[in-house]
């Protein structure tokens, strides 16, 4: 039986997805919200990809029109507005419904088990860069995306593990991970030292990197996120730390965070959960992060001033 997905977003990340998903024949619904929907209706859901553009007209509901559980609800929205889509989707969840969320860094596992049930929710994380462009189409840039899900903890997965057909498409790669947890804290130590690196500098990554002692800020960064990861207990490996290292020290890189290209927006930011959360974190165990405190200074100014 094909199981019910629900897309929670057809925005950047869950467009992209949760189109592919319905090209691959799969049972998916969008919820959105009013105006969104009206959009939708009159346009279509568009994609504009290297990897294949595609225009089509999905099912979709608002949160007042959901009539029973989904199998898998693909969770998608800013960590800032977790609250509210909770609210939205909350009719959707079943005894056996899967969340797979994709927000960055990690308090919203324990946002969404508190909620929910700590069963309910698995891990999810992905890698994709795409925007909504002014006329709402979905647009992606840049290698082929990634979906990457597991379980939270060991145990029997194979349930779990049998929802990656449901959750592929043409477009991108689905991944099924035994160590979930450890793939989400390589990504939230990625994002934190490039969100501070751009954000901090209002700068490009290249062209901090260029400036000097740009190199040296920009590795001290990334040590100071990758103390807090070992000392949660997921420590980076080698070869996931030289990677992040080379990323943000290329010289010739026009690499800006998302969370940089809001702020220059004015919009709001996702501070909190991948700078703050994270020196919330280093506290617990004593870990001194003089730049990542900065970082979550000047942000909290930011954010007091909008």
């Amino acid at each position: 039986m094909n199981p019910k997905v629900l897309i929670v977003g057809a925005g950047a990340v869950g467009g992209y997805f949760g189109a592919r998903m319905v090209t691959a024949g799969h049972d998916v619904t969008f919820l959105v919200r009013p105006n969104r929907l009206q959009q939708l209706r009159t346009d279509g859901l568009r994609l504009v990809s290297p990897l294949g553009d595609a225009s089509l007209a999905p099912k979709m509901v608002t949160s007042d029109d959901i009539d029973g559980p989904y199998d898998v609800i693909l969770l998608s929205v800013k960590a800032y507005s977790l609250a509210s889509a909770m609210d939205d989707f909350a009719a959707a969840v079943g005894p056996d419904t899967r969340i797979v969320p994709l927000l960055n860094g990690m308090r919203h596992l324990d946002v969404l088990a508190a909620r929910f049930g700590d069963p309910k929710v698995l891990g999810g994380t992905c890698f994709i860069v795409t925007k909504l462009d002014s006329e709402g189409q979905v647009v992606q840039v840049g290698s082929l995306p990634k979906l990457t899900f597991g379980p939270r903890s060991a145990g029997d997965n194979a349930p779990i593990r049998n929802l990656k057909d449901a959750l592929s498409g043409p477009g991108f790669e689905t991944i099924f991970s035994d160590h979930i947890i450890q793939e989400m804290w390589n990504k939230w130590a990625l994002l934190a030292s490039l969100g501070t690196v751009c954000c901090l500098m209002r700068a490009t990554v290249g062209e901090v990197a260029s400036a000097p002692a740009g190199e040296d800020f920009a590795q001290a960064t990334i040590g100071e996120c990758a103390s807090i990861a070992a000392a949660a207990g997921y420590p980076l490996t080698e070869e996931t730390l030289g990677g992040i290292v080379r990323l943000l020290t290329a010289k010739e890189s026009s690499l800006t965070s998302s969370m940089f290209r809001d702020l220059s927006q004015g919009a709001p930011i996702e501070a909190t959960q991948i700078i703050g959360d994270l020196v919330k974190r280093a506290r617990a165990h004593q870990i001194a992060t003089p730049i990542l405190d900065l970082t979550n200074l000047n942000l909290t100014v930011y954010e007091q001033r909008r």
